[in-house]
């Protein structure tokens, strides 16, 4: 398996590239794609912390695999424990974390606190690898970029299968965890607040993390056009919006609108998941009605039932002709929908804190 700075520089070189990419360089991207499925697969998980390890760590000698002994003194074993408790890592990844850092750094005569600075951030840059190769993979796909349409084919492909194999999930996931003042999140109370990132610049832990959040909406959006989400993934995600911070909200609405568009303006070649699906639209329909005490995240739901509202009206129709009380059913719920978005003046909501904001125009920038 390629490291993640590899595979990363593998898939920029193909694919955004001045010009095509050289024979050689796609059996290169094709070969670091496929080598790298598990990265992608357990996208950004890594082993927690396990006792046994730890007591190998302060026993002062570790083996890693495919590794001859490795002795730590008093500060290797102290920095190992911090970025174990900080980080929520297990604490033989922590060394391997160390011995990378003094290979790219040089730690010699670097006082403690520097060199954990300098573990964390090559951590954190690793996971920034794996998050923009999927990114750069998604948009290949997505987005019209010059490529053959048989490299977007075989890209495509693989990216369906890592749809399928719950890809989408963890992207949903992810974005729940960092929310949280945890380990693995932004940090709790007790963690050091800095690292030194590839650059050497010394820089807030949590910006590093909201730029990983941001990242990972990204993601969630394009992951929509590549494949629709299933009833599952739009009740998650829609639980996820009423829940999560406002520096990801935008793309958590997007990707849901989206889907209910694709959903309803099925193609011959994708048959639609969430209007064939009666259970699915009653139970969305009702907790899409549920309301909240927070004024601005009720503000970005009403857009999402906007969304529905629409999506209930491109679809009642396509059901049986003999079915007349489910469709009179979805006139009784797109109704409900418009009193209450109404009510609400949805639309100077989206456009005075969506389509003018400046969160909106990073995510259109971006994408």
């Amino acid at each position: 398996m390629v490291s993640p700075k590899q595979l990363r520089t593998t898939i920029e070189a193909a694919l955004l590239g001045p010009a095509s990419p050289s024979p050689d360089q796609r059996m290169e991207l094709m070969h670091a794609i496929r080598t790298s499925l598990p990265y992608f697969q357990s996208l950004l998980s890594y082993p927690g912390p396990r006792a046994s390890d730890r007591a190998q760590v302060q026993s002062k000698e570790v083996r890693l695999p495919d590794s001859s002994p490795i002795s730590l003194d008093d500060m290797d074993v102290q920095i190992v424990m911090k970025l174990s408790d900080d980080l929520n890592l297990n604490e033989t990844e922590c060394v391997r974390l160390l011995i990378s850092a003094n290979q790219e750094w040089i730690l010699f005569g670097r006082e403690p606190l520097e060199i954990y600075r300098l573990a964390a951030g090559l951590w954190y840059t690793e996971r920034r690898d794996v998050l923009t190769s999927v990114y750069t993979l998604l948009r290949a796909v997505v987005l019209d970029q010059g490529l053959e349409a048989d490299i977007v084919d075989d890209i495509q492909k693989h990216l369906e299968d890592l749809m399928t194999s719950g890809l989408r999930q963890r992207l949903a996931t992810l974005v729940k965890e960092l929310n949280r003042e945890e380990a693995a999140g932004i940090g709790g109370p007790s963690a050091e607040c800095y690292v030194i990132d590839c650059r050497g610049a010394l820089v807030e832990r949590r910006a590093v993390v909201c730029r990983e959040k941001l990242m990972l909406g990204h993601c969630l959006v394009l992951s929509v056009l590549v494949v629709r989400m299933s009833p599952r993934d739009v009740k998650d995600i829609f639980f996820a919006l009423k829940d999560f911070a406002a520096d990801v909200l935008f793309s958590l609405l997007f990707s849901l609108v989206i889907d209910f568009m694709s959903d309803a303006l099925s193609v011959p070649n994708q048959s639609a998941i969430l209007s064939h699906d009666a259970a699915f639209r009653q139970e969305f329909q009702e907790l899409v009605m549920s309301t909240g005490n927070n004024p601005n995240v009720e503000g970005f739901c009403d857009v999402v039932r906007l969304g529905w509202a629409v999506h209930l009206m491109l679809t009642q129709d396509q059901g049986s002709s003999s079915d007349r009380s489910s469709s009179s059913h979805d006139v009784a719920n797109i109704f409900s929908c418009l009193e209450l978005i109404c009510s609400n003046n949805v639309f100077h909501f989206l456009c005075a804190r969506v389509l003018q904001s400046a969160a909106y125009q990073l995510l259109v920038d971006c994408l």
